[in-house]
């Protein structure tokens, strides 16, 4: 499918643009996405490696797991209710005995093992021809952005409530509520900004329609 380019185009709710942002920003940057039609889905090919600085590169040898959670959206280009949405979970750990990273990526796929983190990384950071939209929910000639959200090691929402709201009661288990160290200890977790994941990429894509034939 060639998808030809139209311009930019306001991107309702998700369209916040800096690079990479922490987890409490929400800003969004431009970048260019490839789009294919296959069969009766849109295919997106787009790299992500821009999630990771110096600092995460380098702990993906640590031997603790990196873990990738990636959130993608298909706007029309005036709603603000999305068409699709898809969320993939990759993971990568490395073997300090074996010296080696096993990577698991999304669905039902045996994990890959790979000998160095730049393998390890661009299995993490790398999209190609996924199928993120049905083209029957996309009329010929209306014009869509692709919105995407990516968190290094989120961390559970569920399990953040949770200790925010244990610290936040009585005597929080019985530890004394006047000691500096737990003041200092309720400051941090029950902070609303308290980061949920490492690092956080929010990237929006071009602007594109499906031209008629």
């Amino acid at each position: 499918m060639n998808l030809r380019r139209v311009p930019l185009l306001a991107l309702v709710g998700l369209m916040l643009a800096a690079p990479v942002a922490r987890a409490d920003d929400d800003r969004s940057e431009l970048q260019h996405m490839r789009f294919v039609e296959h069969g009766d889905s849109l295919t997106l090919s787009t790299k992500i490696a821009k999630l990771f600085d110096s600092a995460a590169y380098e702990a993906l040898g640590s031997g603790f797991a990196s873990t990738v959670e990636i959130q993608i959206w298909v706007y029309p280009k005036d709603a603000s209710e999305p068409i699709s949405y898809l969320k993939l979970v990759r993971s990568a750990v490395y073997d300090i005995w074996d010296e080696q990273f096993t990577v698991q990526l999304e669905g039902p796929r045996k994990p890959t093992v790979v000998a160095t983190k730049a393998d390890a990384l661009k299995l993490l950071t790398t999209i190609d021809d996924l199928p993120v939209a049905q083209l029957a929910d996309m009329p010929v000639d209306d014009v869509f952005v692709l919105a995407i959200r990516v968190d290094l090691n989120p961390v559970d929402k569920k399990t953040l409530t949770e200790v925010r709201r244990w610290l936040s009661q009585g005597n929080a288990g019985g530890l004394d509520r006047g000691g500096t160290f737990f003041g200092s200890f309720v400051s941090v977790f029950v902070n609303p900004k308290i980061a949920e994941a490492d690092r956080v990429l929010l990237i929006h894509s071009q602007p594109f329609f499906r031209p008629k034939q």
